[in-house]
């Protein structure tokens, strides 16, 4: 299994309607709420797309039952962590120069800034 938590739109949906489930949820009764929501998909092309997220260790199938092992929490924690590393060489004020840019920041900006970094600090 490859730790990869980049996903496709079509992924995110699967996954954004399995964390709507408490418990793990039949294959069959996925489809047919995807469907509910637009998707007319065949059986494979959810298989399909439960094999990539099973591959990309976001979700476990076992028999014909899946669930989502991360939260959508976790997962947008995961994929920021990601894009940090690839992009900004895991540097937060790399990404952060690069969020802001030539933008000065206003004081309440600035205030609210260092009262996360307080918050974390005493995390």
């Amino acid at each position: 299994m490859k730790e990869g938590y980049k996903i496709t739109a079509a992924e995110r949906e699967v996954v954004e309607v399995l964390w709507e489930y408490t418990e793990p949820v039949q294959t069959r009764e996925l489809l047919d709420r995807m469907k509910e929501k637009g998707k007319d998909w065949k059986r494979q092309t959810l298989n399909t797309l439960l094999f990539r997220l099973e591959e990309k260790g976001v979700i476990v199938r076992r028999r014909a039952y899946v669930w989502s092992v991360l939260s959508k929490e976790e997962l947008l924690k995961k994929q920021t962590e990601g894009i940090l590393n690839d992009f900004y060489d895991g540097e937060l004020k790399n990404f952060c120069a690069a969020l802001i840019g030539k933008t000065t920041l206003n004081e309440e900006e600035v205030d609210k800034l260092n009262a996360l970094i307080d918050t974390l600090k005493n995390e």
